[in-house]
């Protein structure tokens, strides 16, 4: 994670990497060697496991902070685009922002702000994270037994897709 307090996220791993194994024993050992890997934090969730959803997003809190900083972010800079749009529209003597430029300012940067809130929101959901919580939810009701690791950056991404694959499993990621 960065720390500038402008990124959107709030989260220390961004990538949510996991894969399904048969074997409980296998999962076990394949989990045990990518903890001893630096910036790899992995967990191995069997079925019927009561903390699943805190072992495939841990960072509870850096959720909310990545709610609260991207809304930051982007809805000023949306409505500031919006602004922008407005007095480009003016310079551009569209009839009804020329006649009325306050409200076409104000409008467009209303405008702006929702959707910047709209893409803030999507950035907080994480539907790539949601693809691999589903995907692996339904290989525990199945009886498997995931791996999941939070990676800190890409290298250690790819490292951890690397060894689920040599280990035989099919990894899923998030991006």
């Amino acid at each position: 994670m960065s720390s500038s307090p402008l990124t959107p996220f709030g989260e220390h791993s961004l990538t949510l990497v996991a894969a399904v194994f048969d074997n409980p024993s296998q999962a076990e050992q394949v989990a045990a060697a990518l903890r001893h890997e630096p910036g790899l934090h992995s967990t191995v969730i069997h079925p019927g496991d009561q903390s699943v959803a805190r072992k495939l997003e841990p960072e509870q809190h850096g959720i909310w902070r990545t709610l609260l900083r991207s809304h930051a972010v982007f809805m000023p800079a949306g409505a500031a685009l919006g602004v922008v749009v407005a007095l480009l529209l003016v310079a551009a003597g569209w009839p009804a922002a020329v006649e009325s430029p306050f409200f076409a300012a104000l409008f467009l940067a209303l405008m702006g702000g929702f959707f910047g809130g709209m893409v803030a929101g999507l950035l907080t959901l994480r539907p790539d994270h949601a693809v691999v919580i589903r995907k692996v939810r339904a290989a525990l009701a199945r009886g498997g037994h995931a791996v999941v690791i939070h990676p800190m950056n890409e290298m250690r991404a790819r490292a951890a897709m690397a060894a689920l694959q040599r280990a035989g499993a099919t990894p899923l990621r998030s991006f």
